[in-house]
């Protein structure tokens, strides 16, 4: 994950510093967007070095509680961490960080989640589901 935390910060003209904690902080939104049973999922199935910056009691609240979330909230938290103010760069630093987070899941479908329960949360905050609505 570090690979690509740099990767994202070279892109985006951001310190890795910054990168990574836009990642974490997406990351924490997006479990709290998705349901406690897709958390739980969530917590499993993304990398040690992204879930291990969560405390034990914020995984407990993330577990248990869900927060209607949107794309401007999202949004909104990545200007205020990164500084980007370009709306279309904070967009496209968004979907790379979401997709960043899909692709480096180990998912593991014995918990009875779908990839599409998992994942519900980041559909619901990404680009093509606020165009649609």
């Amino acid at each position: 994950m570090q690979s690509i935390i740099g990767s994202l910060a070279s892109s985006f003209g951001i310190p890795p510093a910054l990168a990574t904690t836009a990642v974490n902080g997406i990351t924490q939104m997006l479990m709290q967007k998705s349901t406690p049973k897709a958390t739980s999922g969530l917590l499993n199935a993304l990398p040690q070095d992204v879930t291990g910056q969560i405390s034990e009691a914020d995984k407990q609240k993330l577990t248990t509680t869900q927060v209607n979330l949107n794309r401007y909230d999202l949004l909104k938290q990545i200007s205020g961490i990164t500084g980007i103010k370009d709306i279309d760069k904070l967009d496209n630093f968004a979907d790379a960080v979401t997709d960043s987070i899909k692709k480096n899941a180990n998912i593991n479908l014995s918990d009875g989640l779908s990839k599409e329960e998992l994942f519900q949360g980041l559909q619901d905050l990404s680009k093509d589901h606020l165009s649609k609505a």
